[in-house]
């Protein structure tokens, strides 16, 4: 859970990812979250797992030397 500010200050760092569950109780309040992140290209994933998923890959990726 994160405030709008804090998630702004996040989102160009290349180390966000964004879970939203479309069942949540109040979904449209995540709809300025979500055009922000699609914005900067931050994952935005519908399920726990699928942000965990994305957030590891963030971290192995991060972790991953360059070859060549």
């Amino acid at each position: 859970m994160t405030t709008n500010v804090e998630f702004g200050l996040d989102v160009g760092t290349g180390r966000a990812v964004l879970g939203c569950p479309p069942d949540c109780p109040s979904p449209e309040r995540n709809r300025y979250l979500i055009y922000v992140a699609r914005r900067h290209g931050v994952p935005v994933c519908t399920t726990l797992t699928d942000t965990v998923d994305a957030a590891l890959a963030l971290v192995a990726a991060a972790y991953t030397p360059a070859v060549g």
